[in-house]
């Protein structure tokens, strides 16, 4: 017989290989709606047996690290120990759900509270902390075509994931009532009718939820009839450009991207597009400063090959305070500089260093030598007929900055982005995977624009339209629909996740005070 520690390993190691499996490489959007069960089984026996909630975090850790090492192993560029101090907080998020659920126990309403505590506990793990990360969320898994994507349009990200955990739950209780009827059957000859009966109600559930995933989808606002021809400039092999990293202040990796940048923008001269995007990073130095007049030169020629066409392209504009630059996407023409959006969420440890006066003893951060400001708040781009949404690289995992750019009048997103420095890994198609369930969300086109890709356009119903391969040289053209409609998610925000969680703090209320009474 498996001893006890040994199942619960592998529960945990199955929790996370699920998981996984839901995210690309793999893309198995199936695996979205089991990945909890084994969770949910592990914290309740762990419950049964009376097992100490430190224990149950253990597991619940193991599980996370079977998860988010694989899954973040890009990040190991920049250095093995953000790699490893990312991978240990995310990982400790699974910990903290399977001890708190193991501390609920078989308490009534345990369906209800281990929803919440899911969805509750992945939306804090989205802003906590340093801003948070949302990689890896449960709805992700369905973003290449899901049976539940859809759920995003009317109740946003967090609906997938607390529809996704209601079918883990009902699919558990299933399998558990399942595997005790048939032990009843053969032990006591309990009529097989009485083995279906507590598996009927639980299945019952994964079929209502499921029905009602499918009719939350409804459909995406009209578009207004109204279009803008977006063209995106994917430069090509970057690999030596990257963007990240001691080669930020390298002159000549800077002014090789723009030359690279230019090369390419060749194949949109005979024609050009309402709109030519040059993503995040093509200019990397800032051209309103003398030393970077190369950089301005190649701008200048491109703008030169799509004339009258504007280019919204990706800079570094150095801030006010010393090692100080803003990450901007801004409209540049024959006639000068326009409009520009500045990047409100910089990346901790990668575009800005916390509390970097504690921590510039730590050789890795040499590597960070100046600070992205964030900028003030949501605007609008107005350019090429379209009012343009711009959201910067790891920006389209906050659907709270993506919804602000739509309230503030967008009608078309834009999410420019550099992932060079993350070569061949999966990162790009899971970086992807965001902008498609934010447009299923806003109802909105996003260009997803990647200077070394993936690149593409995606429509309000999550499909990829001219899906670019990595490190290669493109120039996909669309005629992009604009839209001004508002989907439900739009208008409820996040209210499925406040929801969630108290729902989570007033059952973990409920153990606290029946702890109390039983002392």
């Amino acid at each position: 017989m498996t001893r006890p520690g040994a199942r619960r390993a592998g529960l945990a190691l199955l929790a996370g290989v699920l998981l996984y499996g839901g995210h690309p490489p793999i893309g198995l959007a199936a695996a979205g709606f089991v990945a909890l069960v084994p969770l949910v089984a592990l914290s309740r026996e762990l419950a049964r047996d009376g097992v100490r909630a430190r224990v149950a975090f253990g597991y619940g850790f193991l599980a996370g690290a079977t998860f988010f090492g694989p899954l973040l192993y890009w990040l190991i560029p920049f250095g093995y120990a953000a790699f490893g101090l990312l991978t240990l907080v995310q990982s400790a998020y699974l910990g903290v759900v399977t001890a708190l659920l193991t501390a609920y126990g078989e308490r009534r309403g345990r369906a209800a509270v281990t929803v919440a505590i899911w969805v509750g506990l992945e939306a804090l793990r989205g802003v906590w902390p340093f801003g948070g990360l949302a990689w890896g969320g449960l709805a992700y898994t369905q973003a290449d075509g899901g049976l539940a994507l859809g759920v995003a349009r009317t109740l946003g990200a967090a609906g997938i994931s607390a529809v996704l955990a209601t079918v883990a739950v009902a699919v558990e209780e299933a399998i558990r009532g399942a595997a005790t009827g048939w032990a009843a059957a053969r032990e006591e000859a309990v009529p097989a009718d009485a083995v279906f009966r507590r598996i009927r109600t639980p299945l019952l559930t994964v079929l209502g939820v499921l029905a009602v995933a499918v009719l939350l989808a409804g459909s995406p606002p009209a578009p207004t009839g109204r279009t803008t021809s977006f063209g995106i400039v994917q430069a090509g092999d970057t690999r030596a450009t990257s963007a990240a990293g001691v080669t930020r202040i390298d002159t000549g990796r800077i002014v090789r991207v723009a030359e690279l940048m230019v090369e390419a923008t060749a194949a949109l001269a005979d024609d050009p597009p309402d709109v030519v995007i040059w993503p995040e990073n093509a200019l990397d130095g800032d051209i309103r400063q003398p030393r970077w007049a190369e950089v301005e030169a190649m701008l200048e020629a491109g703008v030169d090959l799509v004339d009258p066409a504007p280019i919204l392209a990706g800079e570094s504009i150095d801030g006010t305070e010393p090692a100080t630059r803003f990450n901007a996407m801004t409209v540049f023409t024959a006639d000068g500089i326009g409009e520009s959006y500045r990047k409100r969420r910089p990346v901790p440890f990668g575009e800005y260093v916390p509390l970097r006066s504690w921590l510039d003893w730590f050789p890795p951060l040499e590597q960070i030598p100046s600070d992205v400001v964030p900028g003030d708040g949501p605007q609008v781009v107005h350019v090429g007929g379209a009012a343009v949404g711009n959201v910067i690289c790891f920006e389209n995992t906050f659907g709270h900055l993506v919804r602000d750019q739509v309230h503030a009048g967008a009608d078309v997103l834009v999410v420019s982005t550099n992932n060079s420095s993350f070569g061949d890994t999966p990162m790009s198609s899971q970086h992807i995977a965001f902008s498609q369930v934010r447009a299923v969300e806003t109802g909105r086109w996003v260009v997803h624009a990647g200077i070394s890709g993936i690149s593409g356009f995606v429509d309000p119903e999550g499909v990829v339209h001219q899906r670019t391969e990595l490190f290669e040289r493109a120039t996909p053209v669309m005629d992009v629909p604009l839209v001004e409609g508002r989907t439900p998610a739009m208008r409820i925000g996040d209210a499925v996740a406040w929801l969630a969680g108290a729902v989570a703090v007033l059952g973990l209320a409920a153990v606290v005070v029946d702890r109390r009474r039983a002392g």
